[in-house]
């Protein structure tokens, strides 16, 4: 190898090491912080856990801490890696802070790090909507139904709007649930709920149901309808 050569390998192994010397890198987690981000993903668990089993409606900021009401959480707790104490709420190094939608239908778990955050999110699944919205058109055909049967036992007469209600109807009729809160469906104008309007003295109406994007497509008389359901078994 010529001098000449020797001289021009040297020079551009001094360049790369150069370059890589000055190259950015990315922060290495530590041990410590995996720990932190650990506890936090068990949190989490706890978190998306009551959510399921309350209809995607996730806790208040007030239970997200050991032995506040989430299941599993008075048994199992993460510990702050650096305190050794329990992981509790707060903005120092091992704590978290959490935060839910107004809804409830969303939130927002940041567990703070030796250097930094790591946030995880969660909410209402997609499918969630959708099949809940189908749920509650279903809960409409079946109150429909109701009205139509109550015509049919009134000489065509339709209901005013306080007849229609699970009161008014009796025990006799299934009356369907809000598939949002497991309740009876009620008038109202929040989703799930129901607004009946009778018309024209009874001789028509006007039934729809809250969902997601808005009010449904109203309903009305189905005179078939009102001559063959006779009775809430008919």
């Amino acid at each position: 190898m010529t001098r000449r050569t020797l001289a021009i390998v040297l020079t551009t192994v001094a360049l790369a090491l150069l370059f890589a010397a000055a190259a950015p890198r990315a922060r290495a987690v530590s041990f410590v912080d995996k720990q932190a981000q650990a506890g936090s993903l068990l949190i989490q668990k706890y978190v998306n856990d009551y959510g399921q089993g309350n209809r995607f409606v996730y806790p208040s900021k007030s239970m997200v801490k050991k032995g506040g009401g989430l299941p599993g959480s008075s048994v199992i707790w993460p510990s702050n890696p650096w305190t050794g104490k329990v992981m509790a709420p707060g903005t120092a190094r091992g704590t978290y802070t959490y935060a839910r939608s107004a809804g409830g239908a969303s939130y927002r778990l940041v567990v703070h790090l030796s250097s930094g955050n790591w946030t995880l999110t969660g909410g209402v699944p997609s499918w969630f909507k959708p099949e809940r919205n189908t749920a509650s058109r279903q809960n409409l055909l079946l109150l429909q139904r109701y009205v139509e049967a109550h015509a049919a036992s009134h000489g065509g007469a339709y209901p005013a709007a306080a007849d229609v209600t699970a009161v008014a109807f009796g025990p006799s009729y299934v009356w369907p649930n809000n598939p949002w809160t497991g309740a009876d469906m009620v008038t109202g104008t929040t989703v799930g709920d129901y607004a009946y309007t009778q018309l024209n003295g009874g001789a028509g109406y006007s039934l729809k149901v809250m969902l997601t994007g808005g009010w449904s497509t109203a309903l009305g008389p189905v005179p078939t309808l009102g001559q063959l359901t006779l009775s809430p078994g008919g």
